[in-house]
């Protein structure tokens, strides 16, 4: 039997995705289980000790014998932009490949997050939702930050998302460093519009892996 697989994917990028995912991991692990976290695709690298992929790794309890295959890519620019500058070819069909091979091996947990936006491009004419749709994924769980204009954010991406046939089954708050009138309120909102778990953000720090506690114990059901 395949180990379970979650993706994180977002409404935007650089929202706390790779904080809530390696987030998930460690919680994920703490229940005992072997788990590999991984981002196969990055932009703006500068040092790899600093990228997500890297602190997704280093959460990990679980290591594939082979290394999964990673795309870093220097400029700070879609990845589609990116890869095209620097001559790279990002090829999906090799990415899907890659999770499964993680999902057959002998972990009982993959957490793949997936880079920008549900809706970035990742090559040149296919989306982050393309690279979704092939993964077979037991969990899906949109990140979106806890302040104003989160709403539309949401509502509209799971739209989209609907239109694809992809479920979105988690929606996860990123806390903000400069709340607004909204933060705190936007996870009740979201409730009366939709019927998936909606996970309220934590503070940054010592208290963020408890933030996604909710979200494995919910997904083990």
């Amino acid at each position: 039997m395949p180990a379970s697989l979650i993706v994180f994917t977002g409404t935007g990028t650089g929202i706390g995705k790779t904080f809530l995912a390696v987030a998930t991991v460690r919680a994920w692990a703490r229940s005992g289980a072997a788990v590999i976290g991984y981002k196969p695709v990055e932009s703006g690298i500068t040092r790899i000790e600093e990228t997500d992929g890297y602190l997704l790794e280093q959460a990990s309890t679980f290591h594939v014998k082979h290394p999964l295959p990673v795309i870093r890519l220097a400029r700070p620019v879609s990845p589609h932009v990116a890869a095209r500058a620097e001559g790279v070819r990002i090829d999906l069909t090799a990415i899907r490949v890659a999770v499964e091979s993680a999902r057959a091996s002998a972990a009982d947990g993959v957490v793949v997050e997936l880079p920008g936006g549900l809706f970035s491009p990742m090559t040149d004419s296919e989306l982050t939702v393309d690279l979704l749709a092939g993964l077979a994924a037991d969990a899906v769980v949109l990140v979106a930050p806890d302040r104003l204009g989160v709403l539309h954010e949401v509502l509209s991406t799971t739209e989209a998302a609907r239109a694809r046939d992809i479920a979105i089954t988690h929606v996860l708050l990123s806390p903000t460093r400069a709340p607004d009138a909204s933060s705190g309120t936007n996870a009740a909102e979201l409730r009366a519009f939709l019927p998936i778990p909606i996970i309220d953000a934590a503070p940054f720090g010592d208290a963020a892996p408890a933030s996604v506690a909710d979200l494995v114990r919910s997904f083990s059901r």
